[in-house]
C-alpha cells in the first residue's frame, strides 16, 4: 500500500495506491462501487485470489472516497507477440466531485507511473463518456464475436464434467489449469486473478457454475448453453502442442446445440464472424499502440478479462 498527499487544483487529497489489505479504506471502496456499479469487490479479496495485477487507485477527502480507477495488468499475446498492458475499470467518482479534474490525475497519474512497463491500455466506456477519453489518446474500437454452426453428425467421444470449486482438490485443478493452460485464444488476454474473479468469487454473475473438466481431453472449458445456443467463455488446455479445438467444441455442444458462440477470438478456420457489443451502450476503446492488434473485424477482447 501507498499513501500520496495530491494537491488538484488547490484542493487536498490523499492518493491510496494497491490497499486492498486495509479493511476500512477497501469497505469505503466497496461504498462507492455499489452506489455507481451495483456491485462490489469484497467477495473478490475474501476469495484471496486478488492478485498484484489489479491496483487500486483512489483519492480520498478525508475518510471518504472521492474518486476511483481500477488498473488491470494483462500479458497480451497476439500472432506469437507477447506485450504488457494495462485496462482501466471501475472508473468512478463522487457527484459532488466531479467536473474538479480528479478522474483526469488518475489516468495521467497511472499512465506516467508504467510509462516504461505498459505498452498500450484499452478500456470499455459507456455512452456518456465516449467524448471523454479521446482526450488522453483512447480510439473506439469495433469488436466481432465468431460463431460456428454445430455439426449433429459428429458425436464426440469425449465429455466435460462440472468442476465443484468448493472442493480444494477441483480448486487446485483449475488454478493449474488457467495458470498455465493453452487457451486457443488469438488474443490472450492473460490474467489469473480475473479468472477467478469471475469463476470463484461469489457474485451473481459469477461463472462458478460453468466450469467444466475433461480427463481424456486434458482441458477445462468455461461454458454455458440457453437453449439451442452454447457460449464458450475460456478453454485451458494443459498440453500447448496438441490442437483439438473442434473435439474441445464438440464435447461441449452435447445437449442438442445449434450454435456455438465463442466469448473470446477463438484460433479457428470457418467461424462466422458477427459485430459484437457486450450491452448496447458499451465501446472497447484503445491507445494507439493497440489499434492494429485488434482492428482486424475478426478479434473481441475475452469476456473474462472485463473490468
Amino acid at each position: 500500500m501507498t499513501s500520496k498527499n495530491i494537491n488538484i487544483q488547490n484542493e487536498e487529497y490523499t492518493l491510496h495506491i494497491n490497499y486492498q489489505k486495509n479493511d476500512v479504506l477497501r469497505h469505503e471502496f466497496n461504498r462507492l462501487c455499489r452506489e455507481v456499479w451495483e456491485f462490489d469487490f469484497e467477495g473478490y479479496y475474501q476469495s484471496g485470489y486478488w492478485g498484484e495485477d489489479c491496483i487500486l487507485y483512489s483519492l480520498f477527502k478525508g475518510d471518504q472516497i472521492v474518486s476511483h480507477t481500477t488498473l488491470s495488468i494483462f500479458d497480451l499475446t497476439k500472432d506469437g507477440q507477447t506485450i504488457k498492458v494495462g485496462q482501466l475499470g471501475t472508473v468512478m467518482t463522487e457527484p459532488t466531485y466531479q467536473d474538479k479534474g480528479l478522474s483526469r490525475f488518475l489516468l495521467e497519474y497511472i499512465k506516467a507511473e508504467y510509462a516504461t512497463i505498459l505498452k498500450g491500455y484499452f478500456l470499455f466506456a459507456n455512452d456518456t463518456v465516449l467524448e471523454y477519453y479521446p482526450k488522453f489518446g483512447y480510439t473506439a474500437i469495433e469488436e466481432y464475436q465468431a460463431s460456428i454452426s454445430v455439426d449433429s453428425t459428429q458425436k464426440s467421444h469425449h465429455s466435460f464434467e462440472k468442476l465443484d470449486l468448493n472442493q480444494p482438490e477441483s480448486l487446485a485443478l483449475f488454478k493449474q489449469y488457467v495458470e498455465d493452460g493453452y487457451t486457443y485464444n488469438r488474443l490472450d488476454t492473460k490474467n489469473v486473478g480475473l479468472a477467478f474473479f469471475y469463476c470463484y468469487a461469489t457474485y451473481d454473475f459469477s461463472f462458478r457454475e460453468s466450469v467444466y473438466y475433461s480427463k481424456s481431453l486434458d482441458a477445462i472449458a468455461i461454458f454455458e448453453q440457453e437453449e439451442e445456443e452454447i457460449t464458450i467463455y475460456a478453454i485451458y488446455q494443459k498440453d500447448h502442442t496438441q490442437q483439438q479445438l473442434s473435439d474441445i467444441v464438440n464435447a461441449c455442444a452435447q445437449n442438442e446445440a445449434k450454435t456455438i458462440l465463442f466469448a473470446f477470438a477463438p484460433t479457428l478456420e470457418g467461424a462466422t464472424y458477427k459485430l459484437y457489443k457486450e450491452d448496447d451502450d458499451i465501446t472497447l476503446m484503445v491507445t494507439d499502440e493497440l489499434i492494429s492488434l485488434l482492428d482486424d473485424k475478426q478479434t473481441m477482447v475475452t469476456s473474462l478479462s472485463h473490468t
